[in-house]
């Protein structure tokens, strides 16, 4: 009894939040049912003004009663403060109450899965329920992935994501939410004619989400509001983020939610600035800084310009600011950390990891060739009425935002084929790992390398900066360039079966960037049929999650160990 008595405050809440937000939503879409239809506007405002505060307020008062002083009810439930305060402060405004119950609807929503141990025993919660299923972290990644990119879809399709005037197909939507979640950002809309101010804030909290991780998201906002990870959500961040110490594990999440936020924040300021300049009124500006800081950061790639940015392409503090943000948002925030705590203890860099050497080394060089590969392979075509200072621009921007953000400063089609293709294989190694970026990672390609080195010489180990890599950290890495090459072969089999229409090279670079969640594009996407977009979704969906995380999640058992080793048999190779 005592456990139903603490659960009913918040079933009422979510029934009566739950009926505002239904009938007043159908209401706004004009699909309400007769009975509801009928409803008088003042009795859904008093509903609105009265009804969902009180409910709101005991749910508070019932909480506070329940919580072990203010300290640890505010840091609990902050988030419903945070709804209850400005309901009162605008009392009388709908449309305010409304937005609010749903963002807190939602809020609710999540609660009720939580894990409670006080369930009496006939009773297992749905927490329990899906505890029990004893998913595989790769399952768990895979399965908040495609939940968040199929909410995103149904509310990009709803009429208020859609600017005036506009319909947004179903499939449309779907491919919008993936490329958003998966922060790859190729468009089959334009984002600024096509959607509404509320469909573009949609998509950047996509991208925000997809950028940081739904898993890393959920845990930091679990600790924020002083709540402790279960064991099994442990071992699943452990999984996700790549490390195998609890202590460290709950301070890397803080410092991912800490960094992300500074960063977009102080890019924000200066891209407002940036587009001040450009003539943008101030609000336009603000929202235009923050829009773009956000999806750099995130490596996503949208932009509210049709050309993407290249009218800025000779403006350095929007182009510049854009690079740094891809850079920080591409290294990882593992490295990101190194190197801060290095530098605040005034260490010299050789006491960096092994990892973060690796990453900058890898990072530096592709970076450094594309540049000049760019730089005097295109000097006399795509760059032909540019300064020398303007070529060095745009050759550095394209050079790093071809490795996974999806920005350009230039029309791609004006480029060589042979620029083009190494594109696709910058695209094709991508990013670092923890970062916002995909590809395969430039961890992988520095472990191949190496290895051929190593085979070479006739070494039996793989090295770095004098440490050895472990054996299966060499074999994940081949698996996970096979796998990858054996997506993106397939990815543009089917794609040529599915757009005979389309050229070979562009379908490659189209097919290449969506797994890689570049974003990149010779300008094909929006020509697309609908078997075409569903493949590249697709392709971005399992980019983002990672070829291996994807093979692992589908065989779900692990493997169990043998009882028996065989022979060694000898097989020709070369």
């Amino acid at each position: 009894m005592n456990y139903f008595m603490g659960r009913l405050p918040l079933m009422l809440e979510l029934f009566i939040n739950g009926f505002f937000v239904l009938v007043y939503t159908l209401q706004k879409l004009g699909q309400a049912p007769d009975l509801l239809a009928k409803l008088p506007m003042e009795l859904l405002l008093g509903y609105a003004l009265w009804v969902v505060p009180l409910i709101l307020f005991i749910t508070l008062a019932s909480n506070f009663l329940k919580s072990d002083g203010f300290e640890d009810f505010f840091r609990r439930y902050i988030f419903s403060l945070i709804i209850f305060v400005p309901i009162l402060i605008t009392w009388g405004d709908i449309e305010f109450v409304y937005w609010l119950s749903a963002v807190h609807l939602f809020s609710t929503l999540i609660s009720v899965y939580e894990k409670n141990e006080e369930a009496p025993a006939p009773y297992v919660s749905t927490s329990s329920f899906l505890f029990r299923l004893k998913l595989a972290p790769a399952q768990v990644v895979l399965l908040s992935f495609g939940g968040w990119i199929l909410l995103g879809s149904l509310i990009l399709i709803l009429p208020v994501s859609a600017a005036p005037g506009k319909n947004i197909a179903y499939i449309d939507a779907l491919f919008m939410a993936t490329s958003a979640t998966c922060v790859t950002g190729l468009a089959s809309l334009s984002l600024i004619d096509d959607f509404s101010i509320f469909g573009q804030m949609v998509m950047l909290l996509l991208a925000q989400v997809g950028g940081l991780g739904i898993m890393t998201l959920s845990s930091s906002m679990a600790v924020i509001m002083g709540k402790n990870l279960q064991m099994r959500e442990q071992v699943i961040m452990q999984d996700v983020l790549d490390t195998s110490n609890s202590q460290e594990l709950l301070g890397l999440i803080v410092d991912i939610i800490r960094y992300t936020f500074v960063i977009e924040f102080v890019g924000a300021m200066i891209l407002t600035i940036g587009f001040y300049q450009q003539g943008l009124e101030i609000g336009q500006a603000l929202y235009f800084g923050f829009f773009h800081s956000i999806m750099a950061f995130c490596n996503a790639g949208f932009a509210l310009f049709n050309n993407s940015l290249e009218d800025f392409k000779f403006q350095p503090i929007i182009h510049l600011t854009i690079v740094f943000l891809i850079i920080l948002g591409g290294i990882g925030f593992y490295v990101m950390k190194d190197v801060l705590t290095t530098l605040k203890s005034k260490r010299t860099l050789n006491t960096l990891s092994v990892h973060t050497k690796i990453v900058l080394s890898i990072n530096l060089l592709l970076w450094a060739f594309g540049t000049i590969y760019l730089f005097f392979g295109e000097f006399l075509n795509a760059f032909q009425d540019m300064t020398m200072w303007e070529r060095l621009q745009t050759s550095l921007f394209q050079s790093v935002t071809t490795r996974t953000a999806g920005f350009n400063t230039i029309n791609l089609n004006s480029l060589h084929p042979h620029s083009i293709y190494m594109m696709i294989l910058l695209m094709f190694i991508g990013a670092s790992p923890g970062s916002t970026g995909g590809g395969v990672k430039t961890t992988t390609l520095a472990i191949l390398l190496q290895s051929v080195t190593a085979t070479l010489k006739g070494k039996a180990h793989v090295e770095f900066f004098e440490r050895k890599v472990p054996g299966a950290t060499v074999v994940k890495s081949i698996a996970i360039f096979i796998i990858s090459l054996i997506i993106v072969s397939g990815g543009v089999l089917v794609m040529m079966r599915l757009e005979p229409d389309k050229n070979f090279l562009a379908v490659f670079f189209e097919v290449t960037s969506a797994f890689a969640t570049t974003g990149l594009s010779l300008g094909i996407t929006p020509f697309l049929t609908w078997t075409g977009k569903f493949m590249i979704s697709l392709l971005m969906f399992m980019g983002r999650v990672g070829g291996l995380t994807l093979v692992l999640a589908i065989a779900s058992r692990a493997a169990t160990p043998r009882k028996v080793e065989y022979p060694e048999g000898k097989i020709l190779i070369g």
